[in-house]
């Protein structure tokens, strides 16, 4: 089943208009994402290798997220996503809102949950994810430099967001 997005402009106010997953989002119009920073008692945080056939950054470490289907809220798309990607299930009163961040044409809503999940546990959506691991902030930095992590705004994220 097509996958539709809602479209907003730059002022992060809904335009009406959905959009097709897979298609160019129109110059000046925006669409909804999210980011869930998994965080254990250990300050490690759980990061997921994308599968190499999905179209966005193929093969990179990321955070598990996605983007917010039409008529769909980011903190609903945020569980979603953990489960659809991940196979855990969590209550949306589980997830801590941190942020939102305007990128080149999405608004990008960060979450962080804390969590000790054993990853032997977790079922992974074999064609978003092909490996997950607890990291530390030093591995993440190190693999972003290396260009293997996806180039968040990784030390912004952790001042205003993770409470480092």
């Amino acid at each position: 089943m097509a996958e539709h997005w809602d479209l907003f402009n730059g002022a992060g106010l809904a335009t009406g208009e959905k959009h097709l997953r897979g298609t160019a989002i129109p110059e000046g119009k925006f669409h909804k994402v999210v980011h869930i920073w998994i965080q254990n008692a250990k300050g490690r945080f759980l990061m997921q290798k994308r599968s190499d056939s999905v179209d966005n950054c193929p093969g990179e470490w990321a955070t598990t997220g996605g983007s917010v289907v039409a008529g769909e809220e980011p903190l609903t798309a945020a569980v979603r996503e953990l489960a659809e990607e991940l196979g855990l299930t969590v209550n949306a009163e589980e997830l801590q809102y941190c942020l939102m961040m305007r990128r080149k044409d999405a608004f990008c809503y960060v979450y962080r949950l804390r969590k000790d999940i054993p990853v032997e546990q977790l079922m992974l959506q074999e064609s978003e994810v092909s490996a997950v691991e607890w990291m530390t902030q030093e591995t993440i930095d190190r693999m972003v430099k290396e260009g293997s992590m996806h180039r968040y705004v990784y030390r912004e994220l952790l001042s205003a967001c993770l409470g480092e």
